[in-house]
């Protein structure tokens, strides 16, 4: 009985995965096109450690001096543009350091995200994008991206397409996104893959 229903679980897994694939086609018109002419162009030299993303200045301020309270040093405020303070601070580049940091932060209450250099929507050979939702408003895409990020999703970033903010799992190679559709399902939520923007 048991073998059976893991049977059935991976077998609507992969459905979902291939449906997912199939609809990327048709999705990619809408939801990789070029992000949003509002939003401000930024060289990312290093990945960073995101404490949120806010709509006002004075929300991403508050945000800042709370973390600042906890000893977290080097935060800043970017105006990523379209409405869309981001708290953050750079330098989180190599694994062993973004698992403590992230364990650290953790402990004071914040569930941090971690961007990377490469442009979240960009297309890389043999990669694809997740994209968990398209919400309407920034608040409601970091109140995704906290869960997300209290779940273990650690690799997400938000991109404003047209009016929506996207939430989305960047550069995932093609041969993990069955294991990742999995654990994304497993912890209650949905990912959609699809190419990135050429």
């Amino acid at each position: 009985m048991g073998t059976v229903s893991a049977m059935h679980r991976v077998a609507v897994l992969l459905l979902l995965l291939v449906t997912s694939v199939a609809s990327a086609g048709a999705a990619a018109a809408h939801a990789t096109a070029a992000p949003a002419g509002c939003a401000t162009p930024e060289v990312r030299v290093h990945d960073e450690a995101v404490f949120g993303h806010f709509s006002t200045l004075a929300a991403a301020k508050k945000l800042k001096a709370r973390a600042a309270g906890f000893g977290f040093a080097g935060i800043k405020i970017e105006n990523e543009g379209c409405g869309d303070f981001e708290v953050e601070i750079d330098g989180a580049d190599h694994q062993a350091d973004r698992t403590s940091f992230a364990h650290e932060a953790a402990k004071s209450g914040f569930y941090v995200t971690f961007e990377q250099t490469a442009p979240p929507m960009q297309y890389q050979a043999g990669e694809v994008v997740g994209v968990f939702a398209r919400k309407s408003t920034v608040s409601a895409a970091n109140a995704l991206m906290t869960k997300l990020s209290h779940n273990g999703f650690l690799f997400i970033d938000l991109v404003r397409v047209g009016k929506l903010w996207l939430v989305v799992m960047p550069q995932v190679p093609v041969k993990d996104a069955l294991s990742i559709a999995h654990e994304v399902a497993t912890a209650g939520y949905h990912i959609q893959f699809q190419p990135g923007t050429k």
